[in-house]
């Protein structure tokens, strides 16, 4: 029985235990892209312990692209046309395509408008303006106990892998090795585990930025 265990493949939902609501609260960087601050709550959300930063349009790309934000509140008119022409949407369906994993809120008063359709089925989750405190608080709290987690990044790393031809065996030998560096405590270079993995270099940032937000919720980097 013990050989059985040691054999079997370990699973990173068998030793990514789950943050508490209010440690997520701090952990998750959390970016409103809009034109309008005072269309946010923000000072509320910081209050209850929310860590939060504010943008008024899309000025470095580069910073999305890296996903050094965990979650992003994103308007769609008036905060990237210098970037898009298709502005907020252009930057989601960008984000989406560099990477499926990244959280993303569709932030607009624009509910209604058919044209809209394909902003709001490409995000995560939607928060039709106006909004309150309670609201956000609620969105934002199912988004950081359903989605912030390891497993959704570790599902958007074997996305990423399969559609670049990585063989499914190495992608579950890797996840096996993940998980028992966790397990162990050990300390896990991402960098070095995805190394030589994918062919393009924004491929392999993208994997290390997963695998870092993995890190990040168990407490390992």
């Amino acid at each position: 029985m013990v050989l059985e265990f040691l054999r079997r493949k370990r699973r990173l939902s068998d030793v990514a235990a789950k943050p508490a609501l209010p440690s997520l609260r701090k952990l998750a960087r959390i970016l409103v892209i809009d034109d309008d601050q005072n269309s946010f709550p923000f000072k509320p959300l910081q209050s209850e312990g929310y860590n939060i930063e504010w943008w008024g349009q899309v000025d470095n790309i580069g910073r999305l692209e890296a996903g050094e934000f965990d979650i992003i509140i994103l308007d769609i008119v008036g905060v990237a046309s210098q970037w898009s022409s298709q502005d907020g949407l252009g930057v989601l369906e960008h984000l989406k395509n560099r990477s499926p994993a990244q959280i993303i809120v569709a932030f607009s008063g624009h509910t209604f408008d058919l044209s809209k359709t394909r902003f709001w089925k490409l995000a995560d989750e939607t928060l039709p303006k106006p909004v309150d405190a309670l609201k956000c608080m609620q969105v934002i709290d199912s988004i950081l106990e359903t989605t912030f987690t390891a497993k959704h990044y570790w599902d958007g790393i074997s996305e990423l892998l399969r559609a670049n031809g990585v063989p499914q065996r190495r992608i579950d030998s890797l996840e096996d090795n993940l998980a028992r560096a966790i397990d162990d405590g050990a300390k896990v270079d991402y960098a070095s585990r995805f190394r030589g993995l994918l062919k393009t270099t924004e491929h392999t940032i993208t994997l290390v930025s997963l695998g870092e937000k993995i890190g990040k919720l168990v407490g390992i980097m």
